[in-house]
């Protein structure tokens, strides 16, 4: 035991002097910061389940308290790198801003042209007033917006459409949510917009083509997970219904205790 302490430090003297002179990652390239159990502790503290914030606000806390406290105390030869690191962090995401702008910009001339009323009236000459139906034409539409168009403004755009749908299928309004959502989300990882596999592909230095193919495997599961929450509404309203029956259109039994469900 007592020739094993003198190299744990040793070890942890010849970490600190590293630290001292610049900072390094953990693959052994210069340049990018690591701060070993600190990080650990940041995310631990700004993680948004536990402190009950946001992820765009714990970020920015943690991003403050890195430059502010971490990095003076812990690497300050890595001080003259920081214009190189702010330069680096504005190239990594000027490509999906870029990418929100198109699809801004796309979303706008949709509106523009009526595209939505257009689309709601094929969806509803093809479907009449089969809810199984319309909603898997949503899920086609909505498959294809999501691989040009952010999901914020693909909802704000279509959701006078898919409000009439929902009363023309008697679909509930809720069910609909978990389809829609799950399906925009899907078009995160698809080509050409993909603005999650793109950020991933490029933070890690991967091709995005060979990224793209290295994805298919979980195209395959997000098409499962979307018809299953097409075919199986009860599974999908279950814990709804269960701890928030509002949301789901039930309501308070008049006669009795409990609630009272729409089939």
């Amino acid at each position: 035991m007592q020739r094993v302490r003198p190299a744990v430090a040793q070890e942890r003297e010849t970490i600190a002097h590293r630290r001292d002179d610049g900072v390094i990652d953990g693959s052994g390239n210069g340049g990018h910061t690591y701060f070993g159990d600190g990080a650990t502790g940041i995310t631990f503290m700004f993680d948004p389940q536990r402190s009950g914030g946001l992820p765009t606000e714990a970020g920015m806390v943690a991003s403050v308290y890195i430059l502010l406290v971490l990095v003076p105390l812990l690497a300050r030869g890595h001080i003259p790198n920081l214009p190189r690191d702010f330069v680096y962090t504005g190239l990594l995401y000027s490509i999906p801003l870029a990418l929100v702008a198109a699809a801004s910009a796309f979303g706008w001339m949709l509106a523009y042209l009526r595209g939505p009323d257009i689309v709601s009236g094929w969806i509803e000459l093809v479907a009449g007033h089969d809810g199984r139906i319309i909603m898997l034409l949503l899920v086609l539409l909505f498959i294809v917006i999501g691989d040009f168009m952010d999901a914020v403004p693909a909802i704000i755009i279509f959701m006078p459409i898919v409000i009439k749908l929902n009363e023309l299928g008697n679909i509930n309004p809720l069910h609909m949510g978990v389809v829609l959502i799950t399906t925009l989300v899907f078009g995160l990882i698809t080509p050409p917009y993909g603005l999650s596999l793109l950020v991933a592909s490029k933070f890690v230095g991967v091709a995005f083509s060979r990224a793209m193919f290295a994805s298919l495997p979980i195209y395959v599961v997000f098409f499962v997970a979307i018809a299953f929450t097409v075919l199986f509404p009860d599974i999908v309203l279950y814990l709804p219904k269960l701890l928030l029956p509002e949301s789901v259109g039930c309501f308070k039994n008049p006669s009795g205790s409990g609630y009272i469900c729409p089939p």
